[in-house]
């Protein structure tokens, strides 16, 4: 099984996030039409009527309802009392307002919009029409914010929710719905073009979630730039608008944060300096051996963290005869002329959905023709730089160069311990290479490096290697 194949996500794994997809999607999708389609319900109150005595003076009893929802259809309310005559006036926050006596116990009282625009009270109160008559009384009229009943599964008891509420709900839903829907389409591209790699598990998983988030966030940003006064914003709001843009941000929520950070990139050209970042790649390699013009030159460049594969480019180009392969990180070539130490720019990208980039100096020197190359400068301290070997697999050609700092001219390499079958170290260039005949456990082994000095230095270092 060669690498691409190796990292393919199984089967078995694919079908349970293809399960888990569609399943967010329906239950996100019956969500929406549940709160699109919710209805606001009148506040409970309930009202009993009193019982008059015939010759009573007049009273106010109660009003029928006792409360309106804020911003609801312009609608009557019913003052119950006793005894009401003719000459009566009926006044809102002590303003006259038209009234209709419909009996000696029951006064009908229209309400305008701009009555109930608002949550708070209204005194109603209803008194004589001239200075001298019976003040019968009043009573407080609520006008609250108007609340839905929402369910969320059929055998749950229904969720009582603001206006406001619904709309943060529907938000998130539509951020997540929609996020669910790129993600889908993402995971088919990937499978049919097959390069869906089990490593971008958790990246399927957390992707509804993740849509869902920064549709959460430009609801603030609009709740709070465009919709900063009160709850009656909200009823007048376009509610379209901000689902369809929050469905927006949820389908394209990776491109949203790459467009984000390149415009912070630009802004404020952070550094970020810190070490060990979760799954972000780093390049391992520390320093390029020298060449010699018209001899073999060939170097493996080394990566950890990130997702493989990788993606290695290198700034300015390299000497004439040099190359780098962008898909392994080898550089090869026959050096064709001298060159200075120069500082070459080493870049390695992986390949999460989205990718991230680091890069190193590294400085390169290429020798006339008839001078030996070393591996660094005259008297500094030999030593091995490559950090770990890479797994094997087994029927299938390796190749892994290892890399070495310091010491003087030619070196030369050897191991102590018996390499896999199939396998072979090359004492003059430090290249592991051939085809292992089987699977082995990791292993550990000592590789050796001794310079041509006049009093040679030598180096260890224990290496594991694994075969699968």
């Amino acid at each position: 099984m060669d690498n691409i194949s190796a990292n393919q996500m199984p089967h078995g794994l694919a079908s349970r996030i293809v399960i888990y997809l569609l399943a967010l999607t329906i239950l996100t999708g019956a969500w929406m039409v549940s709160l699109w389609s919710a209805e606001p319900k009148p506040p409970s109150d309930t009202v009993n009527e009193a019982k008059c005595q015939k010759d009573s003076a007049p009273t106010l009893n109660a009003l029928d309802p006792s409360a309106v929802n804020a911003g609801s259809p312009v609608g009557d309310i019913m003052l119950l009392g006793c005894n009401f005559s003719d000459n009566l006036i009926v006044k809102l926050n002590g303003a006259s307002h038209p009234m209709l006596r419909v009996d000696k116990n029951h006064i009908r009282v229209g309400l305008t919009g701009s009555d109930v625009a608002a949550a708070g009270t209204i005194i109603v109160s209803v008194a004589g029409k001239d200075s001298t008559g019976t003040d019968i009384g009043s009573k407080i009229l609520r006008v609250v914010q108007p609340r839905l009943e929402w369910k969320a599964l059929p055998w749950v008891s229904p969720w009582s929710i603001t206006e406001e509420v619904r709309l943060l709900l529907l938000v998130l839903f539509t951020g997540a719905f929609a996020s669910c829907i790129y993600a889908l389409k993402s995971f088919a591209d990937y499978r049919g073009d097959n390069k869906l790699y089990e490593s971008w598990t958790a990246y399927y998983y957390v992707q509804p979630l993740e849509g869902a988030g920064i549709a959460f966030l430009l609801y603030l940003v609009i709740r709070g730039g465009f919709l900063a006064g009160g709850a009656a914003d909200i009823t007048s709001a376009n509610v379209y608008g901000i689902c369809a843009i929050a469905g927006l941000a949820g389908a394209f929520s990776d491109i949203a944060f790459l467009k984000l950070r390149e415009v912070f990139q630009i802004l404020f050209k952070p550094q970020d300096n810190r070490g060990g970042k979760m799954d972000a790649p780093s390049i391992d390699t520390t320093s390029l051996p020298e060449g010699t013009v018209g001899k073999r030159y060939e170097v493996a460049l080394k990566a950890s963290g990130g997702t493989p594969p990788r993606k290695w480019s290198v700034a300015p180009d390299l000497p004439a005869g040099l190359g780098l392969d962008a898909d392994t990180g080898v550089i090869s070539g026959t050096p064709e002329k001298g060159l200075p130490k120069t500082k070459y720019r080493i870049t390695v990208e992986d390949s999460t959905p989205r990718a991230t980039s680091v890069h190193a100096e590294l400085e390169l020197e290429i020798k006339p023709a008839g001078q030996t190359p070393s591996t660094g400068t005259a008297g500094q301290k030999l030593n091995i730089t490559t950090a770990s070997l890479p797994s094997a697999t087994s029927g299938k050609p390796f190749k892994e160069v290892l890399n070495a700092a310091g010491g003087s001219g030619a070196l030369t390499w050897s191991v102590q311990g018996t390499l896999p079958a199939g396998l072979a170290l090359d004492s003059a260039t430090g290249v592991l290479s051939g085809t292992p005949q089987k699977p082995l456990s990791e292993t550990a082994y000592i590789f050796t490096v001794t310079d041509s000095a006049k009093s040679p230095s030598t180096h260890s270092k224990e290496l594991k290697l694994k075969v699968e």
